[in-house]
């Protein structure tokens, strides 16, 4: 009997086993991998990976990060046209103004000064928000009794843009509470704003006092002061003594234009405009700020920089930027069209061969919502797009060959995985510029000797920049034969825009040549280090300071100390963390560095000034702020140009004096100019009218989702794999049958 038990033990468990081997292959219900909530598979949403990780959305401050979103939410005056990024238009004003000259007095001195009036468009209405309602900018503790954000106020209103949020805006970013990061340069253009945070730093720092003397100063916590309970500024109080942006009064001289305003700029700079273009100049309405100053609010967490309020096209629903930023369609904004374009305009045929023309007409925003979500690690960013997650992916390096493939011809086109999957690719004009900088300053490598700039034309040549991009770029790359990058104002094709103290042109291949290296050779003989043997006879070592040491930094650097080995040339290799580079590069410690820049505007006057650093840019102590001309270039012939060229529209003698000053910075060398990386991005086939983008970050509201595409891209590559974990259930059932069979026997004895 104990015999029988045993064996029907074992004959029922090995069947057991080979049963639920069986049914934990079956799949029960489907299979979702999604990372998404099931509802919004049909829906209008536009997916996106983000990495930065953004501290602030105050369209004001110094967070960067925060412009793809900010672009969305908040309106500055101007944008660049969707079908033509190169050309502003009115977005909120009426249209692009012409500069005005006009003598304006200033502290006691007539000014040669160049107005913009700005005209805005009527009925453009802001986001319901609390702080528009006047008893929320009166708080009492029971009000704010379960108040943790402003999605928990309940009464709100809205109300109409006008002139004098632009105003106060304005005013806003010479608080040095805002920490604007482009201060310094509006502060250098219009007209008595740096006079004007001098009055506004005097105030705080009288209240300040006030309040430390109140209190005590043991027992004043100052940084507790600054955070929690604001000195308030009546930004208005003051202010018709700095010009700098003004309001406008009807023909009375009295009544102020609800609609109006002017910027004054203390001479002509028409980039001015551009800066318009940017966050930085999207309203921030009084009674936002005042809403935001509660000291009842602040101890609750509800600050400015994270709950923005604009008149944009989309509205901030979710800002967790460790997970997901959410943004929703605003149900109420404006009538506004997707640009239409004649047939007979000659970008008609290109641009609807290229499907930017399906919209034409339509109102917008188009796309309901935008989902950004943090995703910092390629990889994953790369699966997710394959799933059909992510919407979008740039094309990395280290994914280049399983997403593009290279002609004979050089030409790129998607491999057969993508155009399979129905990708496409778009590429994005070359406009950043990569570029390594020698120490102008440095006793060995700088100087603007011709020796000196001997040594440096040497170095340019032997450096082989078209290799480096082949091996690091995947040869997505055009060599830069100056700060200027092509398609942009001053760039001029073929010959004419050929550096020659590094290229000759090839009359047969009508293109550029670089320079042999004999002539590098040559050059460094002449500049005293013939093999690279100074007057001394030790070999000449240039030291590199890097800031990172990654993979991809130690394959760079061990490229470079062999290009500089061809000319008998020793580099040695200063790896340290950013914080240290950013420090020594300001010491001017340090020979030789790498530099990338990316644009903030399509005129040549923002990589030219690169290369710039004007005379009264000085610290405490008198010494220069080189700013962004990190290798400490100084010509007085290129500065004077420079000052020449900045104030200046496009034309014929504009590019005449941009010329002359490519043809000082080549010939001085201060700069070893690498290449304008090529971009593309990846666009699934649903995701409609992308057109690449520069310097504009406010074009999601022209683009459309088809969802019930991208559902069905989803079933088809998000299938379940039967089969790994079918094998595993045939393993089992295979190691079952030795039971199943022995119990059997037993049985059959019994």
């Amino acid at each position: 009997m104990r015999r029988r038990s045993r064996a029907g033990r074992l004959w029922y468990g090995g069947a057991a086993i080979a049963l639920l081997a069986v049914l934990a292959v079956m799949p029960v219900g489907g299979c979702d991998n999604s990372p998404y909530e099931e509802a919004a598979a049909g829906q209008s949403v536009l997916y996106l990976a983000t990495r930065a990780e953004t501290k602030s959305l105050d369209p004001g401050g110094e967070d960067w990060s925060g412009l793809e979103f900010l672009a969305h939410i908040v309106e500055p005056p101007f944008q660049y046209k969707y079908l033509h990024p190169t050309e502003l238009e009115g977005l909120t004003a009426a249209e692009v103004p012409k500069g005005e000259r006009r003598k304006v007095t200033y502290k006691g001195k007539q000014i040669d000064a160049v107005v913009y009036r700005i005209r805005l468009k009527r009925g453009i209405m802001y986001h319901e928000h609390p702080c528009f309602v006047e008893a929320n900018r009166r708080l009492s503790e029971d009000d704010v009794k379960g108040i943790h954000s402003v999605a928990d106020f309940t009464s709100r209103s809205t109300r109409e843009l006008v002139a004098a949020d632009y105003i106060h805006t304005i005013r806003r970013l010479a608080d040095p509470r805002t920490k604007c990061v482009v201060y310094a340069t509006l502060a250098k253009c219009l007209l008595g704003m740096d006079d004007y945070r001098k009055m506004i730093e005097g105030k705080l720092e009288a209240e300040r006092a006030r309040r430390r003397k109140a209190v005590g100063e043991v027992r004043h916590n100052s940084e507790w002061d600054k955070k929690f309970n604001p000195v308030p500024i009546d930004y208005a109080d003051g202010a018709e003594a700095f010009p700098f942006v003004s309001p406008v009064f009807e023909a009375d001289g009295k009544t102020v234009d609800t609609y109006a305003f002017e910027v004054v700029l203390n001479a002509p700079y028409p980039q001015i405009l551009y800066w318009m273009a940017m966050t930085f100049f999207g309203p921030v309405p009084r009674e936002l700020v005042a809403f935001h100053s509660q000291p009842l609010l602040l101890a609750r967490g509800v600050f400015l920089n994270t709950y923005p309020l604009g008149t944009g096209p989309y509205i901030l629903k979710r800002f967790d930027p460790i997970n997901e930023i959410v943004l929703e369609r605003n149900p109420d904004y404006r009538e506004e069209k997707y640009p239409e374009l004649s047939r007979d305009h000659p970008d008609y045929e290109r641009l609807d061969a290229a499907g930017l023309l399906e919209d034409c007409g339509e109102r917008i925003p188009i796309i309901d919502r935008i989902v950004f979500r943090m995703e910092k690690e390629a990889i994953p960013r790369w699966s997710k797009f394959l799933q059909g997650y992510y919407d979008e992916a740039v094309v990395l390096p280290e994914l280049f060959d399983q997403a593009v493939t290279l002609t004979s011809g050089g030409q790129t086109s998607l491999s057969d995985e993508m155009a399979a999957r129905g990708v496409r690719i778009v590429a994005a004009p070359p406009s950043i510029l990569l570029w390594y900088a020698f120490n102008m300053e440095d006793p060995v490598v700088g100087g603007y000797t011709e020796q000196r700039r001997k040594l440096r034309q040497a170095i340019s040549i032997a450096l082989d920049i078209e290799e480096a991009i082949s091996v690091f770029a995947n040869g997505q790359g055009v060599p830069a034969h100056g700060p200027v990058p092509p398609g942009t104002f001053g760039s001029e094709p073929g010959k004419a825009g050929m550096n020659p103290y590094v290229y000759d042109w090839d009359d047969r291949r009508n293109r550029p040549r670089r320079k042999s290296l004999d002539r590098a050779r040559k050059l460094l003989a002449e500049a005293g280090y013939p093999k690279g043997i100074g007057p001394d006879g030790q070999r000449l070592t240039i030291r590199y300071l890097c800031g990172s040491a990654g993979v991809e930094d130690r394959s760079r650097n061990t490229f470079l100390v062999k290009q500089f080995k061809r000319l008998g040339i020793g580099l040695e290799i200063q790896a340290t963390s950013p914080n240290v580079f950013h420090d020594k590069i300001k010491e001017g410690s340090f020979q030789f560095i790498r530099y990338g820049w990316a644009p903030d505007y399509p005129d040549p006057e923002n990589y030219l000034f690169l290369f710039y650093t004007a005379p009264d840019s000085t610290d405490k102590d008198g010494k220069p702020l080189w700013g962004q001309n990190g290798g400490r270039y100084k010509n007085p012939d290129y500065e004077r140009l420079f000052v020449r060229m900045r104030g200046m529209e496009n034309s014929p003698e504009r590019l005449r004096i941009i010329r002359q000053m490519l043809e000082i910075i080549r010939r001085d060398a201060p700069a070893i100019f690498r290449y304008h990386p090529l971009r593309y991005g990846l666009y699934h086939k649903w995701y409609r009218s992308v057109y690449p983008r520069v310097v504009t970050h406010n074009t999601i509201k022209y683009r459309r989702i088809k969802p019930a595409m991208r559902a069905e891209y989803r079933r088809k590559h998000n299938q379940p794999q039967i089969w790994p974990p079918a094998l595993f259930a045939l393993a089992v059932v295979l190691a079952a049958v030795p039971a199943v069979r022995a119990a059997t026997k037993q049985l059959r004895e019994v």
